[in-house]
């Protein structure tokens, strides 16, 4: 992606969240900021540890899946990658710059395309695996609880949540292990490239190719046979996926939220979540703002809704997208400083 385009995005999450606090202030301001000036900084610092657990152990997953493929890998280098992760997907659309990026890094960090590829889609692959199951365990939660009514809007956006997410599970398994729908794609893609006159030596690309597909199929036969280290890794995504929800539970305690039990705010956060996939803004601005607010406001006064809304996508959102952010430019100057003294 070009700096321009970086740019243009960043300023789309800034006129947004510009947006989002104007709406979210224009009523109630004086005690929405009154409780935003009260919140509890121990609580809220807690939330925010929670958010960062869970990119720790995204980590520990990215970890164990490169070290199949290249036995130094470091730790620390991989937590980077997934924590500059949320600064890529939360300035683009649907946050389909996320994986893009990843593979980049996981590149830059040692490991050849082909394989930073396989990691990301088995990582991918994972995730969503234990996404459903988080999913699913928690609508039933609340058959049981009742706490988030099945009215028209929330079923549809549920069912649709599903849908999409089972959809893009089916759709990584097929690309990860279909060896020949991969090879037939993207040698008929080199054919075409060619007659556009974008590619013109089509055997050196084709003979990189045939590289790059058999080290991505190589990793995907790995966790394939793996099956401990595919249910280790399941267990572990399903640990970060709890700590991402669980933070929202500190960060209404931050603003002496006590009204409502620490499970139904952990199924409401859930529920706002899953609502808000369809939003494909950055970050699902907007989307993710109105879903928290349409489930939480039948049980807070409005001040308290949005007060707690503001906190809570400042903790999940707009601190993981600034650490990212100043992660990946120091990323980007050490490596400007490794080739200079490699070149001198």
């Amino acid at each position: 992606m070009k700096k321009h385009k970086i740019k243009l995005y960043l300023l789309i999450v800034t006129i947004l969240f510009i947006g989002i606090l104007y709406f979210s202030l224009k009523d109630n301001y004086l005690d929405i900021l009154n409780a935003l000036s009260n919140v509890n900084i121990f609580y809220l610092a807690i939330g925010i540890l929670f958010v960062f657990l869970c990119r720790y152990f995204l980590a520990v997953t990215t970890y164990y899946l490169a070290k199949k493929e290249i036995k130094d890998v470091k730790m620390s280098k991989m937590f980077k990658i997934c924590l500059i992760y949320p600064f890529f997907a939360g300035i683009t659309p649907s946050s389909i710059g996320g994986e893009s990026f990843e593979i980049f890094y996981l590149k830059d960090a040692g490991i050849p395309y082909g394989k930073a590829t396989n990691i990301t889609m088995q990582k991918l692959i994972l995730y969503q695996i234990s996404l459903i199951i988080v999913d699913t365990f928690v609508v039933i939660l609340n058959f049981f609880t009742k706490i988030v009514p099945n009215d028209g809007l929330v079923t549809t956006t549920i069912i649709l949540n599903f849908i999409v997410n089972i959809s893009l599970l089916g759709a990584s398994f097929f690309l990860v292990y279909n060896k020949k729908f991969n090879s037939f794609i993207m040698k008929k893609g080199i054919l075409l490239l060619n007659k556009l006159h974008i590619i013109k030596d089509t055997d050196s690309v084709r003979e990189k190719l045939d590289s790059y597909l058999t080290n991505f199929n190589e990793g995907a036969e790995k966790l394939k046979k793996d099956k401990k280290l595919f249910f280790q890794m399941v267990l572990v995504n399903i640990i970060s996926l709890l700590f991402y929800y669980l933070s929202s539970i500190p960060i209404a305690k931050s603003l002496g939220i006590d009204s409502i039990s620490m499970l139904n705010i952990f199924i409401i956060a859930k529920y706002s979540k899953m609502m808000c996939l369809l939003f494909v803004t950055p970050g699902n601005s907007g989307g993710a703002e109105y879903c928290f607010i349409y489930l939480f406001e039948r049980l807070l006064s409005e001040s308290s809704v949005m007060a707690y809304m503001l906190i809570w996508r400042l903790a999940t959102y707009y601190i993981p997208l600034i650490v990212g952010g100043i992660i990946a430019i120091s990323w980007g100057k050490e490596k400007k400083q490794n080739e200079q003294i490699t070149n001198s």
